[in-house]
């Protein structure tokens, strides 16, 4: 591992080891994993990989009042700090404003590279880990659990779904983001590693929604 990658994830990992939205340091840490382990099968610039992995959400819009530019500006002036220099910098800098979730509208990077940590970070919304972070993500934005009369919103542009996080519900979002994932994922070694979350987060909300209507039947 670099001097510049170990000073780096020193970093993110003092930014971002109790951040409550599900977007904390440990999933940056398996989002960095995941994307090793697919970069060594797929190929591409291990640097760029690892360095754009660790830092995707420093600058995050999510939290700066869903401001793309100022989440950019944000990111470009910690890899300053970090001593992370061009063209290095516009490489991370590009793979991170692609690679974001955007409903219908979501982009498949224009580099392997973004592929990759696309993938990567996409896989951790997947699985038993995901169905926590869906419900850590929920709270964070004031989403109740279930509510059956609000109803899933389907084909979410990206505007809608940057903008109005708080609207519908955790249970909702899985039909919203996680089961549309699948088909977003960019490589095979992505494909075949999301087979089993996939199959998991499926079951779960199976589950919850028999023992919804469990209770539904009950007086």
């Amino acid at each position: 591992m670099s001097e510049l990658i170990v000073k780096a994830a020193d970093y993110v990992k003092k930014k971002l080891y109790n951040e409550p939205s599900g977007h904390d340091w440990f999933h940056v840490e398996r989002v960095l994993k995941m994307a090793r382990k697919i970069q060594q099968v797929e190929g591409g610039d291990s640097e760029v990989v690892e360095l754009a992995a660790l830092l995707h959400n420093l600058g995050d819009h999510d939290s700066n009042q869903f401001n793309a530019e100022k989440g950019s500006l944000i990111l470009f002036g910690m890899m300053d700090i970090i001593g992370i220099e061009e063209p290095l910098k516009s490489k991370i800098l590009k793979i991170v404003e692609e690679m974001k979730y955007g409903g219908r509208e979501t982009r498949r990077p224009s580099t392997l590279e973004g592929q990759i940590v696309q993938d990567a970070n996409f896989l951790d919304t997947l699985g038993a880990i995901g169905v926590a972070r869906h419900f850590a993500s929920g709270g964070f934005y004031g989403r109740p659990i279930y509510d059956p009369s609000v109803k899933v919103r389907e084909g979410l542009t990206k505007e809608q779904y940057e903008h109005q996080k708080a609207k519908g519900t955790s249970i909702n979002n899985f039909y919203e983001k996680a089961f549309q994932i699948i088909p977003l994922l960019n490589t095979e070694t992505a494909h075949r590693m999301a087979e089993m979350k996939a199959k998991y987060i499926k079951q779960f909300v199976d589950r919850f929604m028999e023992e919804w209507s469990e209770f539904e039947g009950m007086k």
